[in-house]
């Protein structure tokens, strides 16, 4: 069937614009929405006012619910009883996200203002060797303890992130008989405390002579915590390449490793690199393992196996509860460093693997 058009309606028709009837907003449903949003606010802000409930209690246990009773009544006016869920889920995610805002400023808030005095060139670089907790900020610094973090890091990434992959590998590709008990201690060692682990390495590695304290013992720690994520993140991220890839390469005579290496793991380049940053993400922070097994050192130590090293979280440790302001000031300033540090590793991570993926 052929539909068409005279000279003279066409460019009437032509000049017409793209309707949305499903974006239109009927007055009934605009008000109770503005009523809804307002009506909680004022209630909150006149107790907040004239009230002494404390702000984040007042959010909370008054705020939430008034917002969860309103929405409904307002859902229920508009959308009748199907919008009651809808209202819900939708001020419980927006609720939800608001709160996770306000957490991530009110810390990083927190770190700028408390350690932003401490905050310069020279402590990013220099060292507290002559330096005591009571000695003013114009000297020291934790270029020692990133590079000693950088070094933890770097060898408890080389340990972990290849198990870890070639576990995913095993539980998604080979899927061996020994799959269900491989997943299980997989998901047992996520569950292990960092104390543990730190606890484990001082025993096997340091009591027993095998290697001192430092940032080998340290690694080796970093490395039980990150094992897990790396391999459970590195399975889920596998199991989303389409087996339409898998047998088609072995259609053309690939064998399986050949398939896996370069046609699987290609694929899910983005999402392992996903895995590794989530894994050094779990362990850059921790404390308790650093406390056990490389100890802490005030001068700078780039061997490995070099003795004591000093990390950004033991150094963090060891200044914030000293009775001395400025140490405080280092502490803070050494969370500080330590976020920025982070934001920086997940940056390139992401640079190198867009571009990695774009340039196939």
């Amino acid at each position: 069937m052929t539909i068409t058009f005279d000279a003279e309606s066409l460019p009437a028709l032509q000049e017409q614009r793209i309707q949305h009837p499903w974006r239109k907003k009927t007055p009934v449903f605009t008000w109770s929405v503005v009523l809804a949003t307002l009506i909680p606010l004022v209630i909150v802000g006149a107790l907040f006012i004239w009230g002494d409930i404390p702000g984040a209690l007042l959010m909370t246990v008054v705020y939430l619910p008034l917002q969860l009773i309103a929405s409904g009544f307002a859902a229920f006016a508009t959308r009748g009883k199907r919008g009651i869920l809808d209202s819900v889920i939708i001020v419980n995610a927006i609720g939800a996200t608001i709160f996770s805002l306000v957490i991530l400023i009110s810390v990083i808030g927190s770190l700028i203002v408390r350690g932003f005095s401490a905050l310069s060139a020279h402590f990013i670089y220099q060292n507290n060797v002559y330096v005591s907790p009571s000695t003013p900020l114009e000297y020291g610094g934790i270029g020692h303890a990133i590079l000693g973090t950088l070094l933890i890091v770097g060898i408890s990434a080389l340990i972990a992130v290849p198990i870890g992959i070639a576990t995913a590998i095993y539980i998604t590709e080979v899927r061996g008989r020994a799959v269900p008990y491989v997943r299980f201690f997989v998901q047992a060692m996520s569950g292990v405390p960092s104390v543990v682990a730190g606890l484990f390495v001082l025993t096997i590695i340091v009591a027993t002579g095998a290697f001192e304290q430092g940032a080998f013992a340290g690694g080796l720690a970093y490395a039980i915590l990150m094992l897990p994520t790396v391999a459970r993140t590195a399975e889920e991220v596998l199991k989303l390449v389409p087996d339409d890839l898998r047998t088609g390469a072995l259609a053309l005579g690939s064998t399986r490793a050949r398939t896996v290496f370069r046609v699987v793991l290609p694929a899910a380049r983005t999402g392992i690199i996903t895995a590794i940053i989530l894994g050094v993400a779990r362990v850059i922070g921790e404390t308790a393992p650093l406390l056990l097994a490389s100890g802490y050192a005030d001068s700078t130590i780039v061997n490995p196996f070099g003795g004591p090293i000093a990390a950004v979280p033991t150094y963090i440790f060891n200044n914030v509860a000293l009775p001395y302001p400025d140490a405080v000031a280092r502490a803070w300033a050494s969370a500080l460093v330590l976020i920025v540090l982070v934001g920086i590793l997940f940056v390139i991570a992401r640079v190198v693997g867009r571009g990695r993926l774009s340039s196939k």
